[in-house]
């Protein structure tokens, strides 16, 4: 495997000489431990998975550092949360925690995951990763300039990579069987080490029937109840399963702006798959080329855009503000992205040739911030300027 610049270990860099622990979230598989090693070079990487270590972390926190000094990764924090209560008494803080899931920031850990520790969510490689130019991306926000570093590739192209996937650890290849293969593998991976404690053994084929349903529910809205029917569970089995992906880094669910006392706006959230690799994998959609004739091609390309905007906040330290907007006068954007004073409204449209229709819905939205600067994301070769208010531009210009 190559080796690929991580715009999250560039953002540690940039934070110069850290007094907290490091913790480093998300998907299995999204590189975690390799961006952990990049950043701190030859040192020592205590795996929690290891039973010996995990009931030493848990039976005596003290013994623990003792046996293991920083500078140090620890591997499957989420197997020890307990740790997190002894760092103020370590004197060197330089420990790298890594987690396969996002940790609960309900339980009793809240305070020192937030307020002792940098907290950072990694996930699978962004367009800017895949080019080795990690360490020079920013957050996107909608702009007349946009920054047009990487260079654009064609409507193939970028169907290629939707359907490959963002894992770091595929080797490309147009290879039908590798690909296979590799996500047969992954999923088994996941679903052993992060599922199928979560769930009971007569669910596992129903569970697996509802990821298929997630996959295939990319970009839509989340509809609890419609879920449930198709497969054949109760809506509560539903909701606990959509948090389980949630935890497990596998799903997204972008929130819906609404404001308190109204029955104006649309309240479902949306949900999208955080790899559309895997998510094709799981409709068997066995080529680029079958996904670009689908029927499904513009909601995988929604969220193949989604996610690189959230890759870059995530992968550069910074929360994602992230809503989509839909009201009961059929009104609706895709992604509003929040800053202090601004909504900044983006669409995102798999086509080539952008109009002004395509903006419309912007100033009809009702808003309780100012609108910004706005966007419509799509396949064009050109960026071109809408009006004075928006802009046109390739998720290759991002």
């Amino acid at each position: 495997m190559r080796f690929v610049r991580r715009s999250i270990v560039e953002y540690i860099r940039k934070l110069g000489n850290i007094d907290k622990p490091v913790i480093i979230t998300g998907m299995r598989g999204a590189g975690k431990l390799s961006a952990a090693c990049s950043y701190y070079d030859n040192i020592p990487c205590v795996p929690l998975s290891n039973i010996k270590e995990m009931l030493l972390a848990n039976n005596s926190t003290s013994q623990f550092f003792s046996r293991h000094k920083p500078p140090l990764i620890i591997n499957d924090i989420q197997y020890s949360l307990n740790l997190l209560q002894h760092i103020t008494e370590i004197e060197n803080k330089k420990i790298i925690f890594i987690a396969n899931q996002q940790l609960d920031f309900t339980n009793e850990y809240k305070e020192y995951m937030q307020n002792k520790c940098i907290y950072l969510e990694l996930m699978g490689l962004s367009i800017y990763e895949m080019a080795n130019m990690g360490h020079i991306q920013k957050p996107f926000v909608p702009s007349k300039r946009p920054p047009c570093i990487i260079s654009k590739k064609s409507i193939h192209h970028t169907y290629k990579l939707i359907w490959r996937g963002f894992f770091p650890d595929y080797e490309e290849t147009d290879d039908f069987d590798i690909w296979d293969n590799f996500y047969s593998s992954k999923i088994e991976n996941i679903l052993q080490k992060d599922i199928n404690d979560k769930i009971s053994v007569t669910n596992k084929a129903v569970f697996l029937n509802f990821l298929t349903i997630m996959a295939f529910y990319t970009g839509k809205e989340l509809n609890i109840t419609e879920i449930a029917e198709k497969v054949n569970a109760v809506p509560n089995t539903i909701k606990s399963w959509v948090y389980i992906l949630e935890q497990a880094g596998i799903v997204y669910l972008l929130k819906p702006y609404y404001t308190e006392n109204t029955k104006r706006y649309i309240k479902a959230p949306k949900i999208y798959m955080t790899d559309t690799g895997l998510a094709a994998w799981l409709l068997s959609i066995n080529s680029a080329e079958e996904l670009e004739k689908s029927n499904l091609s513009s909601s995988f390309f929604e969220t193949f855009v989604i996610m690189e905007i959230l890759k870059s906040y995530r992968h550069n330290g910074r929360k994602a503000l992230f809503y989509h907007y839909r009201d009961n006068s059929k009104v609706s954007i895709d992604l509003l992205i929040e800053d202090e004073e601004y909504f900044y409204p983006v669409n995102i449209k798999n086509i080539s040739e952008p109009e002004n229709k395509y903006i419309s819905s912007f100033k009809k939205a009702v808003l309780h911030k100012q609108l910004g600067y706005g966007a419509v994301i799509c396949l064009t070769d050109m960026y071109k300027e809408l009006n004075s208010e928006a802009v046109a531009l390739s998720i290759w210009e991002i």
